[in-house]
């Protein structure tokens, strides 16, 4: 997905004779796919085998990718980035960090490869997207459908499994499948709020990481072959911040505090991309770092919090694919922003609003969550029971009173 971005400075852009608005409009065309099909992927994947399914989403994404390298016109390179948002429509996009760390040397060493019969961006999709096609063979003949056929795991440590994923469905715990259970998810205030999180989440980490090679370029007087190369620290720091912020929020059973703290830190560097004085080329590509590195920090984090707040395998399960699609609205919104190179003010601007709009509505769901837990602490067996029989068995999932929201 950002191998576009790279390949901006490759030659895609006169090579094709794209003006800067098509260039944007194929960025966020991406994820129109990704909007229309990832409930669905989402509802396959639950009801066929993963194995299957994403051997063959992940065959599409190699061929797609390689294909790109064939586009001559506007419209050729469109179609195929809106293709490649449909391909991609069965994953969460969570290694985007480390392949942006390798993508960015990757490319760095492809400007040196001879421009004779291809230009350096055609070799940067074709190079990027065939070990696509290996891994498609390769998910096909390992990846188990589930932790019962891991042939990997011994009895004993099927066990703990089972006994892990009981406790994380908690007294709600439910695996059955309805439509009724997908419809209920449109009717539960929490998956608004999520949206909301999600979509502020997606327009500062889009916009960063899609424009990110541009950003760089235009900070000093050196080469492409340069910023390329300048586009890993960024992504190495994001990886080191994911691994730290997952770990602390896990230690310490927190998801809004580690997404505030995260977002505060992106806030910085925001700050800083706006007005640290254009000559200070060092404090300028800090905060670089620090905006993608605050951005990628609080992504798994976010994951983990509504996956932790929507019992029942089926209900989550389309709360991840409805709460993934509202997340690549803002992705779409997000491609757009840097539009005022090369200094983009304007673009920095939205990216910090939407970080503010963010901490607010974490700190609001973090205080209607405890409260909805500190409600069902004090309800007497009764009151229980009687909150049980509102709902079908199949239905109550994170509603249930004994469940307990994560904060």
């Amino acid at each position: 997905r950002t191998v576009i971005s790279n390949a901006k400075l490759g030659g895609l852009m006169s090579d094709i004779s794209l003006t800067d608005s098509q260039y944007l409009w194929c960025l966020s065309i991406f994820q129109v796919g990704y909007i229309l099909l990832n409930v669905p992927c989402n509802i396959i994947i639950r009801r066929w085998k993963p194995s299957i399914f994403l051997a063959i989403l992940t065959l599409l994404w190699g061929i797609i990718a390689m294909s790109t390298a064939a586009a001559t016109t506007f419209i050729g390179l469109f179609m195929a980035r809106f293709a490649m948002g449909i391909a991609e429509a069965g994953f969460l996009p969570g290694s985007a960090c480390l392949s942006g760390a390798t993508g960015g040397l990757i490319a760095y060493g492809i400007t040196y490869i001879s421009t004779e019969k291809l230009n350096s961006w055609q070799w940067m999709f074709i190079i990027e997207g065939s070990p696509c096609i290996v891994f498609a063979v390769i998910t096909y003949f390992l990846l188990p459908d589930n932790y019962t056929k891991a042939k990997f795991l011994t009895d004993e440590q099927k066990q703990l499994q089972e006994k892990r994923m009981e406790i994380d469905q908690g007294a709600a715990g439910d695996t059955s499948w309805s439509w009724a259970q997908v419809r209920s998810i449109f009717t539960d205030w929490k998956i608004y709020m999520y949206a909301i999180i999600h979509i502020c989440t997606s327009v500062t980490g889009a916009g960063v990481s899609l424009s990110l090679p541009s950003l760089i370029n235009g900070m000093g007087d050196w080469g492409t072959d340069v910023s390329l190369a300048l586009t890993t620290p960024p992504y190495a720091l994001s990886c080191i911040l994911i691994f730290i912020g997952a770990w602390s929020s896990d230690r310490f059973l927190d998801r809004s505090i580690h997404l505030v703290a995260g977002n505060l830190l992106c806030a910085l560097g925001y700050l800083l991309m706006m007005f640290a004085p254009l000559d200070s080329v060092g404090a300028r590509y800090f905060a670089v770092c620090v905006a993608l590195g605050g951005n990628y920090m609080v992504f798994p984090i976010k994951i983990a919090w509504y996956s932790n707040n929507f019992s029942g395998l089926t209900r989550r399960a389309i709360a991840v694919g409805v709460i993934a699609s509202v997340d690549s609205i803002g992705s779409a919104f997000g491609s757009q922003i840097y539009f005022d190179g090369p200094n983009y003010f304007w673009g920095n601007t939205i990216g910090l609003i939407c970080i503010v709009v963010q901490i607010i509505a974490v700190i609001v769901l973090r205080l209607l969550l405890q409260r909805q837990n500190k409600k069902r602490d004090a309800m007497t067996p009764e009151e229980k029971e009687q909150e049980i029989s509102k709902y079908d068995p199949h239905l109550i999932g994170d509603r249930h009173p004994e469940f307990r929201y994560v904060l």
